[in-house]
């Protein structure tokens, strides 16, 4: 499934595969939103599939938030096609424990 991103109320959606082709589409898009006057939410939970280099470059972009003091909350703990490569690369600290 390709990846597609939606957005409603501020809350933007993950749909499909984050892998090593698209990640990079997701930094680029989510980019344009950070600004220390927006709350920025990702939401990861309908992500099917994830690769390593998708949760470094999710951690790019949660580092590329906190250095221009934004807020970025990433929301897909329950997620359990994400949690073992997030864990597998130790970035489970960049997702939120909120849950939507």
């Amino acid at each position: 499934m390709a990846l597609q991103i939606t957005e409603t109320r501020g809350m933007f959606s993950v749909h499909g595969e984050l892998n090593s082709s698209n990640a990079n589409i997701l930094n680029r898009h989510m980019s344009r939103f950070i600004s220390p006057n927006n709350h920025i939410i990702l939401n990861l939970e309908r992500v099917t599939n994830m690769d390593k280099c998708a949760a470094y470059a999710l951690r790019k972009l949660y580092l590329k938030t906190m250095q221009s003091n934004s807020i970025l909350s990433i929301i897909g703990l329950q997620n359990q096609n994400i949690l073992s490569v997030m864990d597998e690369t130790k970035t489970t600290y960049i997702l939120s424990d909120d849950r939507i």
